[in-house]
């Protein structure tokens, strides 16, 4: 009877990890988080497969690419998790190239390390890559609740900021049952017992039974898309007015240019609060970032500077200094982003460009 209830309990929770990465795969096209989310729900899904008695065996050759997508879960998920609360990031090469190291070590380590290994028969340099590799995993699942939690202050999005809270708390929780139980079995030498094993299963189905709720039901958007900016006639009388009151204080006083500005410093100028900020710049100016917001007003400032021939033998230092960055490296890397040049290539290109006119 066991046995049959865990056949029953990893045939749920592969159906639901596989249907969820077909849904993510959905909407790949339109946010970056799709196929890194679907990437792990495979992985999870490979984790069941592999895990279950009998699994080698039954499988043949097929274990190993199963096991090679099964250990790069972490990879994923730190990925995933990167994606959907950073509006300009998406996979890359160097991505590749981690997941591939992980799936290579991680496979030898399943396939050939683990079956052998012993508390106590195994040499000291075994055991040192075995954890090393562990704390590899770890560090990557920390990183994926770094991405939730570092940009969360300047983050306009209130639906993103609950997600946000949501995701680590429910994550953490997760995290802290399945270390202690990893923990306990390493220590008395034992396999997990059965009720963890089918419970864990059950959070897992329950997770994807959520995530797959906001992605099929009918709505302008989900979690996992760019979220849209509400139009400005969707700002109360009150919110209206702090939007009249930013734009002062951006085109007439230049705030946006005193550097080290954050939203709480410009909440307090404005004498407002930073919840109703957050709303007014996203809904009534379209941002979802207070950084890009910042980012937005200054390059503008910069290209104006940069633009004029009499300015030509200003330092980009200077320019970046006078409209707000504390750094040249910081300036060179948001003007890039933004413009698809550097500053100096901007000046060189604006600048001719005003003395051919002439």
């Amino acid at each position: 009877m066991p046995e049959n209830l865990d056949i029953v309990f990893r045939t749920l929770t592969v159906t639901a990890s596989v249907l969820l990465a077909l849904l993510l795969l959905l909407t790949a096209g339109r946010g970056r988080a799709g196929l890194p989310g679907a990437l792990f729900c495979l992985a999870v899904a490979a984790f069941f497969v592999t895990s279950s008695r009998g699994s080698a065996a039954a499988f043949g050759a097929w274990v190993y690419p199963l096991t090679a997508l099964c250990v790069t879960k972490a990879v994923w998920f730190w990925l995933f998790a990167r994606a959907l609360f950073n509006d300009e990031v998406g996979l890359d090469r160097r991505h590749l190239w981690i997941a591939g190291a992980v799936a290579t070590v991680g496979t030898w380590q399943q396939l050939a390390f683990l079956p052998s290994f012993r508390v106590g028969d195994s040499s000291a340099g075994e055991v040192m890559v075995g954890l090393g590799f562990e704390a590899v995993l770890l560090l990557l699942v920390l990183r994926g609740l770094h991405e939730a939690w570092r940009d969360m202050r300047v983050d306009l999005v209130e639906r993103r900021r609950r997600l946000r809270l949501g995701f680590m708390l429910a994550t953490g929780i997760y995290l802290s049952g399945t270390l202690g139980v990893q923990t306990s079995n390493l220590l008395l030498d034992r396999s997990t017992p059965l009720l963890a094993t089918w419970l864990n299963m059950s959070v897992v189905v329950a997770s994807c039974v959520v995530a797959a709720w906001f992605l099929i039901q009918l709505r302008a958007d989900s979690w996992v898309e760019p979220v849209r900016s509400a139009p400005k006639a969707a700002l109360s009388p009150t919110e209206a007015a702090i939007l009249a009151q930013l734009e002062r204080a951006l085109n007439d006083d230049r705030i946006h240019m005193q550097p080290g500005l954050t939203i709480g410093g410009l909440a307090r100028h404005l004498g407002t609060g930073e919840h109703v900020l957050r709303r007014v710049i996203n809904s009534g100016m379209g941002h979802r970032n207070f950084n890009d917001f910042l980012h937005a007003w200054r390059i503008r400032e910069a290209c104006d500077e940069l633009s004029r021939p009499e300015h030509a033998r200003q330092p980009v230092l200077s320019v970046a200094m006078k409209v707000g960055y504390n750094s040249i490296g910081a300036f060179n890397r948001a003007f890039k982003a933004r413009v698809g040049m550097t500053p100096t290539a901007y000046r060189r290109r604006a600048t001719g460009a005003v003395s051919r006119a002439l």
